[in-house]
């Protein structure tokens, strides 16, 4: 019997611990935080390795050698502890103060983010500015009569006189007199009378201050551009008559950049000399590859007329030196061949010969 108890009480304990680190997953809902009913429940369910015990002590059994009392008060401290690591006493005690574990909250004239104290902030005259839900990307604003604040933390620099928003794609962006707001920085140099986006692009900003063309990637500024060229390819990827640009930095120096565009899906770009793999941190060309034949295939594969090639962990592209070209495909994975591609004499997986045909 002893035995069988202690098999059965490893086998329920050995989960706790995976509960336990599981158990932020279940205040991922939003307003989840925030609700004390909700963690209260949580934190009930972590206890049951004391009440397993408890059990036990009624019953009279042992637990590797050990009494149930003893081994509920050892849970009682091992759960504490776990619950102060966690942060879960902190946030049950902010909702008993009426304090928000999440976004802001005002309580005796303070002001919280987070469950934070914000020292600077106004109670009296503190606001939030209302966002939009379905726009994922705006930050938590909030203003009082001196500061504008997002998420928590003052925007250093920033009036809050005559703020309004705009939705560039899903990117908010605020606005006042003089200055244009993204995520928590005041863009240098943008001018909220002229600054607008690109159709169809997110990320990709653009103002003119005086006789300077300025474009903006996710709010970060680009160096020189030339105004009458410039022309966003992606999200990410942009060009003007001189250079290529990922985000804010220059790419492919040696790319045309008059024929340069996107292949379908945006790892790989072609010029009228080269065949470009974008979809790493250094992009680079593809060696011998022919931009007039050039095909992107399933699983990483790609041919042209005289080669086929297999793009390995996003960092290289690997010629396949043994494969037929007109006769190369990509399938879908065959247990039967252990592949997922084949030509008229091979199979191959990864872009490694795994059989015969």
């Amino acid at each position: 019997m002893q035995i069988l108890i202690n098999i059965s009480f490893s086998f329920m304990l050995m989960f706790w611990p995976i509960m336990l680190m599981m158990s932020p997953m279940m205040l991922d809902a939003p307003g989840s935080e925030n609700d004390i009913g909700n963690i209260a429940l949580m934190m009930i369910i972590l206890c049951y390795p004391i009440g397993l015990f408890i059990l036990l002590w009624l019953f009279g059994g042992r637990y590797l050698g050990m009494g149930g009392l003893k081994l509920a008060a050892i849970s009682v401290f091992v759960i504490a502890i776990a619950f102060s690591v966690f942060g879960y006493f902190g946030k049950l005690i902010n909702l008993q103060k009426g304090i928000a574990n999440t976004g802001y909250s005002v309580v005796g004239g303070k002001v919280y983010f987070g469950g934070a104290f914000i020292e600077a902030a106004d109670g009296g005259s503190f606001k939030m500015i209302d966002k939009e839900v379905h726009h994922y990307s705006a930050s938590d604003y909030a203003l009082d009569k001196h500061y504008l604040y997002c998420n928590g933390k003052r925007v250093e620099g920033a009036s809050n006189d005559k703020l309004r928003k705009i939705f560039i794609s899903q990117d908010t962006y605020l606005l006042n007199s003089t200055q244009v707001i993204y995520g928590c920085n005041i863009l240098p140099g943008a001018q909220p009378d002229n600054f607008g986006g690109f159709d169809g692009y997110a990320g990709w900003t653009h103002s003119l201050n005086g006789d300077h063309y300025m474009v903006f990637s996710y709010g970060l500024p680009l160096p020189a551009v030339d105004k009458a060229t410039f022309t966003p390819l992606s999200d990410e990827v942009a060009k003007d008559k001189e250079h290529i640009f990922e985000r804010q930095s220059h790419i492919l120096a040696e790319a045309d950049t008059a024929t340069f565009a996107l292949m379908e899906n945006s790892d790989f770009a072609k010029d009228k000399n080269h065949i470009y793999y974008i979809a790493t941190k250094l992009p680079f060309a593809v060696k011998d590859a022919d931009p007039g034949s050039f095909e992107i295939l399933e699983r990483g594969y790609a041919k042209d007329k005289n080669s086929v090639y297999r793009v390995h962990q996003y960092q290289s592209v690997e010629k396949l030196k043994q494969a037929d070209v007109a006769s190369f495909e990509a399938t879908q994975y065959d247990a039967a061949t252990k592949s997922e591609a084949r030509d008229a004499n091979h199979y191959y997986f990864a872009g490694k010969v795994v059989g015969e045909r």
